[in-house]
């Protein structure tokens, strides 16, 4: 392996470790805006302020990254990718690190500033890292390795409920429970801040400002994606913020707030099973016999592991059993057979992501399918037919950021790197959304609101049939 090669890999290593960082701190919000609820006895809609700030600073800190790059030039551009990433970790880190005094306030609405503050460090990652990870290597493989790293982002939200949730039941009070894991987040982010620091990555930058005639505006195709980003995001944390409540509805599955979480694991474990299946169904190296093989072991393999995790939480930690062989494989075997009604909806996803893995739109739009018939039958239908369409719902989303995003900027050339931050800036639905769904919440109950994600899937359905064909 030539010394380039070496140094890309090992960048591609780094990346892909940040990208499990920064998606287990995303997904921790799921498990906190209850314990802020019950803390400072809120509304849904009031608890789900922590989403308007979190993923408005999306919305925000892309819109003034787009507005200076029109002006100045590309920012990360001039910078480099590295330093663009840096600053990114120091800001998400004095977020976390903030939420500790803030808390002394005993105030809610202050508390979600350090939110905010996290939401604009992880813009500024998702701007640098993704194209990073798209530049190191060739073109014809930047998709493959772009799923790769969002399956380890969905490993961190899958993991990240799980010790969040062992977390706060260790403590009797429940605030400082929220300060202790986010100042240990803050602390993970300026330790990683120092390590890249003094460590080698191959970097790219360039002064060259180019101007471009026209908007990427012009193109049809990337303003239905930008609604398609806006109502996924939406719906994905309007799902991943209700889920533990509806869990524990006495009709759906009773959960105490423990099981709860660990059942929120699952949720998020599905995106990494479909993120990491798709990466080799869909990888140009396999022939057909091998992507059924290694799309099988890849999908199998990733189930496995979240079945361990889920049992180590549940079975060994929250009872607090010694940690040894014998309870573990105990606690495994238990577990696999409680969990074993997904098994049946990752057949599925696994037999339409071989079908379709040639069609980006087909996948799509039949995955928003599958997700509006699981939300009417959790709505419909009560107790383990309920529980498990619920749960079903993040296999499903797993295709959809990537598949979305690049139907989106097909065929924008040179304005490729403006569409993308507008795609980016649309994160916002993650705000917004939520609002609409904890007020439905409120005025009725938890079940009835998980309708409300349905406009967005049927939405998406739309896009994947005929707003993402691409208009000459």
């Amino acid at each position: 392996m030539t010394e380039k090669k070496q140094s890309t890999v090992f960048a591609f290593i780094i990346i892909t470790v940040l990208f499990f960082l920064w998606g287990g701190i995303t997904s921790m919000s799921d498990v906190v805006k209850p314990l802020y609820e019950d803390l400072y006895d809120l509304t849904k809609f009031e608890g789900s302020l922590i989403f308007l700030a979190f993923f408005g600073a999306y919305g925000i800190g892309s819109l003034l990254y787009y507005l200076y790059s029109q002006s100045k030039g590309d920012l990360i551009n001039k910078l480099g990718y590295k330093k663009g990433i840096l600053y990114g970790l120091l800001i998400s880190g004095i977020g976390c690190v903030s939420l500790y005094p803030i808390t002394y306030l005993d105030n809610y609405y202050i508390s979600i500033l350090s939110f905010f503050i996290i939401g604009l460090g992880f813009t500024l990652l998702q701007i640098s890292c993704n194209p990073y990870v798209a530049i190191l290597g060739s073109e014809k493989s930047a998709g493959s390795r772009l799923n790769l790293a969002q399956g380890f982002n969905s490993l961190g939200t899958t993991v990240a409920p799980l010790i969040a949730g062992f977390l706060v039941i260790q403590y009797t009070i429940k605030d400082a429970a929220i300060q202790d894991i986010y100042l240990t987040a803050g602390i993970l982010f300026f330790v990683f801040a120092v390590f890249l620091n003094f460590i080698k990555l191959p970097d790219y930058q360039s002064t060259e400002h180019v101007n471009l005639k026209g908007s990427a505006f012009q193109f049809s195709t990337l303003k239905a994606g930008m609604l398609a980003i806006f109502f996924y995001v939406g719906a994905e944390v309007m799902i991943g913020g209700e889920l533990k409540s509806y869990l524990q509805l006495p009709e759906i599955g009773n959960l105490s707030d423990s099981e709860a979480g660990s059942y929120l694991g699952i949720y998020w474990g599905g995106a990494m099973i479909g993120r990491l299946g798709i990466s080799v169904i869909s990888s140009q190296k396999f022939n057909l016999i091998k992507k059924i093989v290694f799309g099988f072991l890849t999908i199998a393999i990733t189930y496995l592991v979240i079945v361990l995790l889920v049992a180590i939480k549940t079975k060994v930690l929250d009872p607090q059993l010694a940690f040894n062989l014998n309870n573990i494989s105990t606690g495994f075997q238990e577990t696999f057979f409680e969990i074993y009604p997904i098994l049946g909806f990752i057949l599925l996803q696994f037999v339409v992501m071989l079908v379709f893995r040639e069609s980006s739109r087909k996948l799509l739009a039949l995955f928003a399918s599958f997700i509006i018939a699981a939300l009417l039958l959790a709505f419909i239908f009560e107790g383990q037919v309920a529980l498990w369409s619920i749960l079903s719902i993040g296999l499903f989303n797993s295709i959809m950021w990537s598949n979305i995003f690049t139907l989106s900027i097909a065929g924008l050339k040179e304005y490729t790197s403006q569409g993308s931050s507008l795609l980016i800036i649309m994160i916002v639905g993650g705000a917004i959304l939520p609002l609409g769904m904890g007020l439905l919440a409120d005025i009725s109950n938890a079940k009835i609101g998980l309708l409300f994600p349905i406009i967005s899937y049927l939405y998406i359905l739309y896009f994947g049939l005929y707003g993402s064909r691409t208009k000459h």
